[in-house]
């Protein structure tokens, strides 16, 4: 139990010893504490921030050097997509001239439309039947109507009656 003590104890001194180098380095690096440091060490200190100052320069410039190429590559596609855009645009507005005669033509062939019926006397005659006159200015037998609590029936339903 107590080379476990003694080996804690140890581990314990040696990181504390290593916080107060690192802590004395940070502030000779901040600029702090430089009294004791003597012209060997400080001519280090200097190189070692040279050397710092040139890798966050380049990283800084790796930095805006990818921000600029990304720029570019956002503005080159945003030409691509009005160049699509005005070439979707022109295609559309050639194929409605194409298709604007076919319309014409179809519009002037004919002077109805197809739907509607050569014969337009169709009727649905629903209620009162009146007939026609004959040669002999006799009446059909079905202008003849019949009334069933006071409605009129129609003549096709007079045959089922009288049948």
């Amino acid at each position: 139990m107590r080379t476990i003590q003694g080996n804690w104890h140890q581990e314990y001194g040696k990181l504390k010893a290593k916080i107060e180098v690192l802590s004395k380095s940070q502030r000779h690096l901040m600029g702090e504490q430089l009294d004791s440091l003597s012209h060997k060490e400080l001519q280090q200190l200097e190189n070692q921030l040279d050397n710092s100052l040139k890798h966050i320069r380049s990283r800084k410039n790796q930095v805006v050097f990818d921000s600029i190429t990304e720029l570019q590559r956002k503005k080159a596609l945003q030409e691509q997509n009005k160049s699509l855009e005005k070439q979707i645009l022109e295609e559309q507005k050639a194929k409605a001239l194409t298709q604007q005669p076919h319309w014409e033509q179809a519009q002037t062939s004919s002077s109805s439309p197809p739907f509607l019926l050569a014969d337009a006397d169709h009727t649905l005659n629903i209620g009162c039947y009146q007939g026609r006159a004959t040669i002999g200015g006799e009446v059909e037998a079905a202008e003849v109507q019949a009334r069933i609590n006071g409605s009129i029936l129609p003549p096709w339903m007079l045959n089922h009656l009288n049948g």
